[in-house]
């Protein structure tokens, strides 16, 4: 039972990955050619039905519709630009250690050891009034 459970999870994975990726499209538009190449062969030779499938002169119906979504899904972001939050600046603080007792901070634009530490949001310089 948990072997099946596996094999069905694996392959829901792979579809899930193959849909996400424009899987879906590419089996349209697999499906759009070969209905195009029993259409044009019938009424022409093999290698004519060929040619007029690939050269993109004439696209059918399901064509034009993977042709939009395409277009659909180059435009799409992939993350919102607006979703970004902001956090707000906070005061100073000052940090002390006790004597005697070494620390070390990791701190941006500053590495080494100290008896005190005061970690500063940049400031504006004063208007002039």
């Amino acid at each position: 039972m948990l072997k099946r459970m596996r094999y069905v999870a694996h392959w829901l994975l792979i579809g899930t990955i193959f849909l996400s990726f424009g899987g879906g499209l590419a089996v349209l538009q697999t499906f759009a050619w070969g209905k195009m190449l029993v259409g044009y062969s019938s009424t022409s030779s093999l290698q004519e039905a060929v040619k007029k499938t690939f050269d993109g002169e004439h696209p059918c119906s399901l064509c034009k519709v993977v042709k939009e979504n395409k277009k659909k899904e180059e435009k799409k972001p992939l993350f919102k630009a607006e979703a970004k939050k902001e956090a707000p600046l906070t005061a100073a603080i000052r940090l002390k250690n006790p004597l005697g007792v070494p620390a070390v901070y990791f701190l941006p634009g500053y590495f080494g050891h100290d008896a005190e530490v005061i970690i500063g949001v940049p400031l504006q310089p004063p208007r002039s009034v």
